[in-house]
């Protein structure tokens, strides 16, 4: 499988905005062809970033998502300005951890950081 992990670094200010497209970008992505499973991760602190992790069956069917409307908007930021991020949206891809495929929090394929908040 496929493991895709992009950190998002809002800016303080703008982190309940990111919060609530989230929360509307979910139920988006349960029903995504080829997307095994999916975690999103708080910050710790104010200098942490949010983080969205992504199992996918292939390339081809994150491929496929990056061509939807829900894909282009969630993975430029999620209608958020670029003013409201600190920093570039960070993209790491490796193979998927045994806890994302089982629905748990997973660290980040190439950090190896789990970066999900306490449960």
């Amino acid at each position: 499988m496929l493991a895709i992990a992009y950190h998002f670094h809002v800016l303080p200010r703008h982190r309940d905005t990111f919060r609530h497209a989230w929360q509307a970008a979910r139920d988006a992505l349960t029903h995504t062809v080829g997307l095994r499973a999916h975690d999103f991760a708080e910050p710790r602190d104010r200098r942490d970033a949010f983080t969205l992790l992504l199992a996918w069956d292939d390339q081809t069917s994150f491929e496929r998502f990056t061509r939807t409307w829900i894909g282009v908007w969630m993975l430029n930021g999620m209608g958020l300005a670029r003013d409201a991020f600190a920093r570039p949206i960070e993209t790491h891809i490796g193979r998927a951890e045994p806890a994302l495929r089982t629905g748990k929090h997973a660290a980040c394929p190439t950090h190896g950081k789990n970066r999900s908040a306490a449960s």
